[in-house]
């Protein structure tokens, strides 16, 4: 299992994008797909994890893993930027939907990208919609839940 989250959290990367925008002002990569929002953080890149950190347990959500992948690299004599995802959620929430629809597990738990390219700290999640498309959810089901994790990471780097 230890190695198989970093290729999961690598695998999720991939649709990632780190294209230079304002603070607090998401960005979708693919406007037509609108797969994965970029924020550009107002903190330094570990306190940008802290915060995130600190507000998802404040929200009650537990945070599953952090997968350090500048570490992994590291381990294995390579080098790259800061970047670290947090694995987060709350069994309350993504439970139902995963008895509704059993092939939405491949969606939870939500994840969020916090690293550091040319100076800028970023954070980097799925839009909802997008984890939701193409499954038996409803965006009216998650609209209390996994949709307010896109706020609370906005305001969590954006304040």
């Amino acid at each position: 299992m230890k190695h198989i989250l970093p290729l999961i959290a690598a695998s999720a990367l991939c649709i990632s994008t780190a294209s230079a925008h304002p603070a607090g002002k998401p960005q979708t990569q693919n406007e037509t797909a609108m797969t994965t929002h970029t924020l550009t953080s107002k903190y330094s890149f570990d306190e940008t994890v802290s915060r995130l950190e600190t507000a998802i347990k404040s929200k009650g959500m537990d945070i599953f893993a952090v997968i350090d992948h500048q570490e992994a690299a590291r381990r294995n004599g390579l080098t790259m930027q800061p970047a670290k995802v947090i694995v987060f959620g709350t069994p309350k929430a993504g439970t139902p939907l995963m008895v509704k629809d059993p092939a939405f597990a491949l969606q939870l738990p939500l994840r969020v990208l916090v690293t550091e390219t040319d100076g800028k700290v970023r954070a980097a999640y799925t839009d909802t919609r997008a984890l939701i498309a193409g499954s038996r959810i409803g965006f009216d089901e998650v609209a209390n839940t996994l949709a307010n994790a896109e706020k609370l990471i906005r305001k969590t780097v954006g304040e």
